[in-house]
């Protein structure tokens, strides 16, 4: 009888009555409880540079006074780095590696080439193109510092410039097969310099003792000094901050007047320099017994 009665009720129901059920059922069903929400999707996320001399922004052609512990007045002639292996930090100290978008002149992989000269007044020898930011994506998140490295990794580093992708493919950026790239290039001119003072200064970071030996040989296996920084900013909003590279704050420890006899100009990374140590401390590096406190080059505005 109960089954009599059921199908004599739903035989009253009007057609149009069971499409509203059913809408009504599978909204009900969308809002369960126990359903998963679907992730978001990734950001954009971009990560700007400032270049920047004692606090002042930096221009080809423009003089900046008091670098350095003599107070010298210099004139940059290139400024650039390289920089990879970005990652978004949460709270709870967990990593987000950054995607790099493969834009074709200045990001590849997970490497991107920050330059700030622009080929004008004493840069004649860079590139007139320029670029202040590294850019990708990354999943949604709630991210609150930031990490990278200054350098090229080991796996792009030992390669022939002459034949490799951009941004790998400026060979003023770039030493030989065995040595791999220069890191970082940051040249000046001294225009002020009295004769026997040091006219010019160069900062070159790359890896060094690296082998086997020799300019043109086999890439290398290994380096003895690696010189990649690794860089941390505890507190970093990629949507409100940019890091600053203050080429004044590297120097600051630094007497320009002088180059060490029967070493290269200024700092370039080479075993027993004695005009390294103050450099490379504040990239964040020891260098033959002197011991880093801490990066100062780069600094979170």
């Amino acid at each position: 009888m109960k089954s009599t009665r059921l199908s004599t009720s739903f035989s009253r129901i009007r057609p149009h009555s069971f499409v509203a059920l059913a809408l009504v059922l599978t909204a009900s069903a969308a809002c369960g409880e126990d359903d998963p929400i679907a992730p978001a999707g990734p950001i954009d996320v971009a990560i700007n540079f400032e270049a920047r001399v004692n606090g002042a922004s930096f221009a080809c052609g423009t003089r900046y006074s008091n670098v350095g512990t003599t107070s010298s007045t210099i004139e940059l002639t290139d400024f650039r780095f390289y920089a990879h292996d970005f990652r978004l930090v949460a709270a709870n100290g967990q990593e987000t590696p950054l995607e790099l978008a493969q834009d074709g002149p200045w990001q590849l992989d997970n490497l991107a080439l920050l330059d700030f000269e622009n080929a004008t007044g004493a840069c004649g020898n860079g590139t007139p193109a320029t670029n202040t930011s590294v850019r990708g994506t990354a999943p949604a998140g709630d991210y609150v510092g930031l990490r990278f490295r200054i350098g090229v990794p080991f796996e792009l580093n030992h390669q022939d410039a002459s034949t490799a992708s951009a941004p790998l493919d400026i060979t003023r950026l770039f030493w030989n097969w065995n040595g791999g790239y220069k890191f970082a290039r940051m040249d000046l001119r001294r225009p002020d310099a009295l004769e026997g003072e040091a006219q010019g200064w160069n900062v070159h970071l790359g890896s060094t003792g690296c082998t086997p030996t020799g300019d043109r040989t086999a890439p290398a296996t290994s380096c003895a000094n690696e010189y990649r920084p690794e860089i941390e900013f505890a507190a970093f909003d990629h949507a409100t901050n940019a890091i600053v590279a203050d080429y004044g704050r590297l120097l600051a420890g630094t007497d320009l007047r002088v180059n060490t006899p029967g070493t290269a100009s200024g700092c370039q990374s080479f075993p027993g320099d004695a005009d390294c140590p103050p450099v490379m401390n504040r990239f964040g590096l020891d260098y033959e017994g002197s011991v880093s406190s801490g990066q100062t080059f780069l600094s979170v505005n």
